[in-house]
Parts: C-alpha cells; sequence; structure tokens
C-alpha cells in the first residue's frame, strides 16, 4: 500500500474506484491483472487503460514500476472468499483500510514468527479508530483469515492454519 501512495491521488482514487467496482468479479480482476502484466509500453484496453486515463503522461514512467505492486494486490484479493470480498467493499465504501491496515500490523509483526496457536491482546488504541460497524467488518474479515475473536474481548487467537 505504501508503494501506491507514490502516485498521484487521481492515479490512487482511479485504481481504488476501478478494484471497488471489481470486487467479486474474477474474471474482470484476472482480466485486469493479466492486462497489468503485459509489455507497460502496450495500450491498455479495458480496466487498466482506466487507471491509465486517469494518470499523468509525466508520471506513467513511475505506473509502470509501480504496477508490480498492483499485480500483487490484485493477486492477493483474487484469493478471497465472496464474504471476505463483501467485508473489503464495506471497508473501501466506508475509507477504514488505513485503520485496519494498522490493526493487522499490530497482530502481524509480534506474532507472525510463532509457530503454535498464542493469544493476543489486540491494542485498545487501534481498537477505539473502528467502531460499531467499522468493528464487526473489520472482526469479520480478520475471522475470514484464520483470526478467533470477541466482539467485545481484546483476547483474540490466529488460527496458525490460516497463515
Amino acid at each position: 500500500m505504501e508503494a501506491l501512495s507514490l502516485l498521484s491521488q487521481d492515479a490512487q482514487d482511479a485504481i481504488f474506484h476501478t478494484i471497488l467496482n471489481m470486487l467479486g468479479n474474477q474474471e474482470a480482476l484476472q482480466d485486469l491483472t493479466d492486462e497489468l502484466d503485459r509489455n507497460p509500453w502496450d495500450p491498455l484496453d479495458s480496466f487498466g487503460g482506466k487507471i491509465l486515463n486517469e494518470m499523468q503522461e509525466d508520471i506513467r514512467h513511475l505506473w509502470i514500476q509501480e504496477r508490480f505492486h498492483i499485480i500483487y494486490l490484485l493477486e492477493a484479493i483474487m484469493v478471497l472468499s465472496d464474504t471476505q470480498h463483501d467485508l473489503l467493499a464495506q471497508s473501501m465504501k466506508k475509507r477504514i483500510l488505513l485503520q485496519q491496515q494498522e490493526l493487522v500490523r499490530s497482530i502481524l509483526e509480534p506474532n507472525f514468527k510463532y509457530f503454535e496457536d498464542i493469544p493476543f491482546t489486540l491494542k485498545p488504541k487501534l481498537l477505539a479508530a473502528l467502531q460499531d460497524e467499522d468493528l464487526a467488518i473489520t472482526y469479520g474479515l480478520l475471522q475470514g483469515c484464520g483470526l478467533n475473536m470477541e466482539l467485545n474481548s481484546p483476547s483474540s487467537t490466529w488460527n496458525l492454519e490460516a497463515k
């Protein structure tokens, strides 16, 4: 995500809205991935073309470098379940992805090295940024990735087979 922040706001918005509109459509996601994986100087016809049209010519070189990050992001999205696609779309519409990213980072950094289910506590400060429906959406996404959590309890465990 940090790599995409190097692009202009218009380019970020184009990528964001294109991906949001394709969530749940595996064929469209795969087509975009394939298009972006082609020769970067070839014209892009469909969804990828929409993204490029939003960009200034002077940042095309940067775009060509960053397209691999977009391909990685698209490939990660394609392995999500339909439920996760729906929850991701809700997160995107509510613009809570950055808060969710910080929460996930706070879980992964200290716990990814373990090879057994280890209980951990979610940071209340990070949970405070996500209230009510935002928190329920976030918990739904995390549970789909193997985190066992209760909405009213900061204590959680991670099913490591879901890594």
